[in-house]
């Protein structure tokens, strides 16, 4: 079986910090994401919160943070997920004022096929995973595409090896949360309603990542005009332009629409406003639904 590598970044890192700030529209998720990943590495400021406002006790939190080493992301393609897990690292390790390490599994977790493969190198990531953790103040183990590891034991095509997989995962998530090493794991799926309703248990938190609302749209047209002269009027135009009975998703407009502004904007050799973003927006179609619930 081929050796399986981990990606490392250590953090806090200048181009994640980049990465986290440009993250416009899903500021929930930032700020939910980040307080849980404080929860767990930094229980502290947990128990400070209740003696603060509790200093009789408050018996309902007498188990403190979440036991549970686990984070679910969820989302479609695009919403912004995965470029969120990787970066959040750096604000998270300025507000411990800590140094974090992020590792991520690669592309080909599965494996080749091989019969024990997918257990032995789901294994080796949490074994390399806790040992590097072991060395920093904090971790995160990325995985991404879980539902490729993770698909619900009731699903008929659910093969042995598969089976055995989500077996293991689940196994290592157990030993984590028992272990004295600082290290969460952060899973990010496409399709959350495949993931098997024992691995949805053990998470501590669920973010779900949906399709930007007008508010949400209205912030990425900001920050996508930044420093143009555009005005509050020209927003509101824009939102309600962006208005369509399957909404856009998030990639649809920082990716697609901008792109084809900009290169509208170059080609016609005229500046990069509000009024161009209108115009590529009425020949712009949403990208269909993908059901992720």
């Amino acid at each position: 079986m081929s050796e399986l590598t981990l990606l490392e970044t250590k953090h806090p890192d200048k181009s994640a910090r980049r990465r986290f700030e440009g993250l416009v529209g899903i500021d929930a998720q930032k700020q939910r994401l980040l307080d849980d990943l404080v929860l767990m590495f930094a229980p502290k400021e947990f128990e400070d919160w209740r003696a603060r406002h509790h200093p009789r006790g408050l018996p309902f939190a007498d188990a403190g943070a979440a036991s549970s080493r686990l984070l679910l992301l969820s989302g479609e393609v695009g919403c912004g997920k995965t470029a969120l897990a990787s970066s959040v690292a750096t604000p998270l390790a300025e507000r411990l004022e800590q140094r974090v390490l992020v590792l991520e599994t690669p592309s080909d977790i599965r494996g080749w096929g091989k019969v024990g493969e997918i257990s032995a190198r789901l294994t080796d990531a949490f074994t390399q995973a806790k040992a590097r953790a072991r060395e920093f103040d904090a971790a995160l183990l990325i995985i991404d595409e879980a539902d490729d590891l993770a698909t619900s034991r009731a699903q008929m095509q659910a093969h042995h090896e598969d089976r055995a997989g989500l077996n293991v995962l689940l196994k290592q998530l157990d030993l984590l949360a028992r272990e004295k090493v600082q290290l969460v794991t952060v899973l990010i799926t496409n399709r959350a309603s495949a993931l098997d309703p024992a691995l949805l248990r053990r998470a501590a938190s669920h973010l779900k990542f949906t399709r930007p609302d007008a508010d949400a749209r209205a912030a990425l047209f900001h920050s996508m005009l930044h420093k143009t002269s555009t005005t509050e009027r020209d927003i509101k135009a824009l939102v309600e332009a962006s208005e369509r009975e399957v909404p856009f998703s998030y990639s649809d407009l920082t990716e697609r629409l901008g792109r084809q502004a900009l290169r509208r904007a170059w080609s016609a050799d005229r500046a990069f406003d509000a009024a161009i973003l209108r115009e590529t927006l009425a020949e712009l179609e949403p990208s269909p639904l993908i059901e992720v619930a």
